[in-house]
């Protein structure tokens, strides 16, 4: 699992000077895939200690700090899957996974499979590209008028203060709630919005672990 050791793992160095320049087109991919590693576990941890270790004065901001940092992690794993199509593509690159261990191997192909569902660009990639990294205004003007015939009613609170989590404009938060529950996962208005959104959430998380385990093992056996 991303963000814990596999068995008998322990630390090691290696050199980027020549244990990895000297691999070629390999060297360029196991350093790639350690930035996307580097930034996930901080999306990871940021997003723990938001919603586990977060304390009253937070609490306001804890749905949409969790909601903030998954939409991360997994448009920082959308990017990352060009990596791994770039692995399939290349002949040589796969010989780093066909002589790897099962689990390397097994992770890699269960990636392929995830690449070749409807999920990886109609999910995965709208979050990256419309609510993550860009903020795409059809996606949020049918949104923000969904939640208007919706919920005509609403009230968002909207607040300025001396700490950066007290800068909340919670409409905000609303319209992006419903573009990622309504535009993107596609839940439907009579369905527990709660337990489908969690259940596609602990879908593209699984997919979040599966990366961080193959590239992390990629990169052990690949970096002595």
């Amino acid at each position: 699992n991303f963000g814990r050791r596999s068995p008998g793992l322990g630390g090691q160095y290696c050199k980027p000077n020549d244990t990895i320049a000297s691999k070629g087109e390999l060297g360029s991919v196991l350093i790639r895939l350690m930035m996307v590693i580097n930034d996930m576990s901080l999306a990871m941890d940021a997003q723990r200690r938001w919603t586990e270790d977060a304390g009253a004065a937070r609490k306001h901001r804890e749905r949409g700090a969790k909601i903030y940092f998954i939409r991360l992690q997994v448009s920082h794993i959308y990017e990352a899957m060009k990596i791994v199509m770039e692995i399939r593509d290349s002949p040589e690159l796969r010989k780093a996974v066909e002589r790897s261990d099962p689990f390397t191997k097994k992770g890699f192909e269960a990636l392929l499979a995830f690449i070749g569902s409807p999920e990886f660009e109609k999910v995965m990639g709208r979050l990256r590209n419309n609510l993550t990294f860009h903020y795409d205004p059809k996606t949020i003007e049918r949104a923000l008028a969904s939640l208007v015939a919706k919920h005509p009613d609403a009230i968002g609170s909207i607040s300025l203060g001396d700490e950066p989590h007290n800068w909340f404009f919670e409409p905000g938060d609303m319209v992006s709630d419903r573009a990622a529950v309504r535009e993107i996962f596609k839940v439907p208005e009579d369905a527990d919005v709660n337990e489908e959104t969690d259940k596609i959430v602990m879908r593209l998380h699984h997919i979040v672990q599966m990366f961080g385990g193959f590239a992390g093992s990629l990169i052990w056996q690949n970096s002595k």
